[in-house]
């Protein structure tokens, strides 16, 4: 009921009862952070809708940022009384920023490096005759606000020439408490299909009483498994366009990991090696 009414209020809709749940419950929330949080700032990945709601529903401010180490960081970022969590906020002053006609993110400005140290080649294919670095970053901007949609070298190119970003399906999929992690496939294809990791405790709690005693092996086979998965892609299925929508699914029985190669040190993941690993899995899926 806190969050409910938390969400209302910081939607500028109607919450008499937020004053009362908020000392009840935001309170104890806030005071786990410090106490003393004036606001977060997120980087370094996409900020899911849910986890922006969930903290400015208790009074906790989210500013998403964009930056890259070639433009010594910050690109853009919300402002603490200005803020549109679905963007990364607006160019900071000193920088200029355009979308290309294939969607791509420039950059110029006194942020921008000078070039990749002994490697002339490769500072001439990052960096334009007219100074824009190729940030390699597909967005677009809502007003003033620069919101980023997908990687170029991630987008995929159906067999009927559609071109799908897959990350902001991943995102939705992931946003499902029984979903950890998804990827996203269909390069060449007709349609799109995609890799599941169910978050197990997760898909324990609703898979009824005799999941407990299952592996995560057993479980990811279970047809009470199937069945709510199938679920959470139909939903997200709904708010897609047709040719975004996942047609095909499979749920993997362990998760994406560092030491297995599929993750990077930083979580994201490396999409190539999750292609090559899994290819047989994929073609299992197309088939």
């Amino acid at each position: 009921m806190a969050l409910a009414q938390g969400r209302a209020r910081a939607a500028g809709r109607l919450a008499p009862l937020h004053p009362l749940l908020d000392r009840l419950v935001g309170r104890k929330i806030r005071e786990r952070t410090g106490g003393r949080i004036r606001f977060f700032v997120s980087g370094g990945a996409a900020l899911p809708p849910a986890v922006a709601e969930f903290y400015a529903a208790f009074g906790l401010t989210v500013l998403q940022g964009y930056g890259l180490t070639e433009t010594t960081a910050v690109v853009s970022v919300n402002h603490p009384d200005d803020n549109h969590p679905h963007t990364v906020g607006p160019p900071i002053p000193c920088n200029e920023v355009k979308i290309a006609e294939d969607g791509e993110i420039l950059f110029r400005g006194p942020a921008r490096m000078v070039g990749y140290y002994n490697l002339p080649q490769e500072t001439a294919q990052a960096i334009d005759e007219e100074g824009w670095f190729h940030t390699g970053d597909l967005g677009r901007f809502d007003g003033r606000y620069l919101v980023i949609t997908d990687r170029k070298k991630d987008l995929i190119v159906l067999g009927n020439g559609k071109n799908v970003a897959p990350q902001p399906i991943e995102n939705k999929l992931r946003e499902s408490p029984l979903i950890a992690d998804a990827v996203v496939v269909g390069d060449g294809r007709d349609h799109i299909a995609a890799l599941i990791v169910p978050d197990f405790q997760a898909l324990r709690r609703q898979a009824g009483a005799g999941a407990a005693s299952m592996s995560d092996q057993e479980l990811a086979t279970s047809e009470a498994a199937r069945t709510l998965i199938k679920a959470e892609v139909a939903r997200v299925n709904q708010g897609l366009a047709d040719f975004e929508k996942v047609k095909r699914h499979t749920i993997l029985d362990h998760p994406f990991t560092i030491e297995g190669g599929e993750l990077t040190p930083t979580m994201k993941v490396k999409r190539n090696v999750v292609r090559e690993r899994y290819a047989s899995l994929i073609d299992w899926m197309y088939g």
